[in-house]
């Protein structure tokens, strides 16, 4: 009875688990699915969220999308109303300096490298002395209409007119100690740049100003207002230089105080590493007497008449002059005692 027992249990227990489940009712479906199918339900609901996200994230990107192109046509329209003001503030500029040209004849290019150095030295000037506008004019053209006029030659002892010749051969017999006075009482500048060729002579009877005159066929110096540059002025015999000694001027500090035209004559080759040394062998070792480099040099100038220019020669520190005496060896720039005059000339 036993082992019967034990059988009938066994097939009871494999019945019970072939047994087939039998569905919930449909009451507890809808408890547990609350209206849906469960699972199924669920996964509905997910789905649904994640295209209503997504939905709104597309929206959120256009409406950044909108903003960056509100953004950039708004930076393209102040781009191009800046420019647009630029250019019309430019033609206002030009217009304005093409009527202040040809308004006021002979007044200096505003392009010249010497108009913003003049401007920036304006109270070295007479007019920024007195406090008014500067009028920069070109020396050969200082006449009413803008033309050339003839420089007023001062007087001396015995002629009231003298010629420029007899001028010069005046103040070459005596000494040049009038003229450092002379010199040091301009030392404030006239609103005349200096331009075109002018007539020179060296002044003085002092042996350094005897041994300048040794220089063969100098006659003045030329200058180019609108690129700064001057030039030596040469005739020897059927032979005539114009761009003998070559340099650029400016404005700027005197060795003597306040403000004088300076004549530089140094060359800057620009040679890579060794330009420096190239540069001051050129300069300061001066070979020759008319073939030489006048490096070793340099000019002022002061107009103290009408059209009648004072000029002074310094040496250079540590420059030598193989022919003349005007070398220096020291460290310092020091005045050579020459001294030298330029007229302005009117040429046809």
């Amino acid at each position: 009875r036993v082992q019967r027992g034990r059988v009938e249990k066994k097939e009871m227990m494999s019945v019970s688990v072939d047994r087939p489940k039998e569905p919930p009712h449909r009451g507890a479906i809808q408890k547990e699915g609350h209206g849906c199918s469960g699972r199924w339900g669920n996964r509905e609901r997910t789905s649904a969220s994640t295209r209503k996200q997504a939905r709104e994230g597309l929206a959120m990107m256009r409406d950044r999308k909108s903003g960056q192109k509100k953004i950039a046509t708004l930076l393209a329209a102040v781009i191009v109303i800046l420019a647009f003001a630029g250019s019309a503030r430019a033609n206002r500029v030009l217009t304005q300096q093409v009527q202040e040209a040809v308004s006021a004849p002979g007044s200096l290019w505003w392009g010249s490298p010497l108009y913003g150095a003049s401007h920036t030295a304006k109270a070295g000037f007479t007019c920024g002395y007195e406090g008014r506008d500067c009028n920069f004019v070109y020396s050969d053209q200082t006449g009413p209409n803008g033309e050339c006029a003839a420089p007023v030659i001062p007087a001396y002892p015995g002629n009231p007119t003298p010629t420029r010749e007899e001028f010069c051969a005046y103040h070459m017999s005596i000494p040049v100690d009038y003229w450092n006075g002379v010199y040091h009482n301009t030392s404030l500048l006239s609103e005349t740049i200096p331009n075109g060729p002018m007539f020179g002579c060296i002044i003085g009877n002092n042996w350094q100003a005897n041994e300048a005159r040794r220089l063969p066929g100098w006659q003045g110096k030329g200058f180019d207002a609108n690129s700064g540059n001057f030039a030596n002025l040469v005739h020897v015999g059927a032979w005539h230089d114009v761009t003998a000694y070559p340099g650029r001027f400016f404005p700027t500090y005197s060795q003597e105080g306040g403000l004088a035209w300076m004549l530089d004559y140094s060359v800057r080759t620009g040679v890579p590493l060794v330009g420096g040394l190239l540069d001051f062998a050129i300069n300061n070792v001066m070979p020759g007497q008319y073939i030489r480099n006048f490096g070793g040099f340099k000019d002022e100038i002061r107009e103290i008449a009408p059209g009648v220019w004072l000029g002074r020669v310094y040496s250079l520190p540590m420059s030598l002059s193989w022919d003349l005496s005007l070398g220096n060896v020291s460290p310092f720039t020091v005045y050579t005692s020459v001294s030298f005059l330029l007229f302005q000339a009117c040429l046809p």
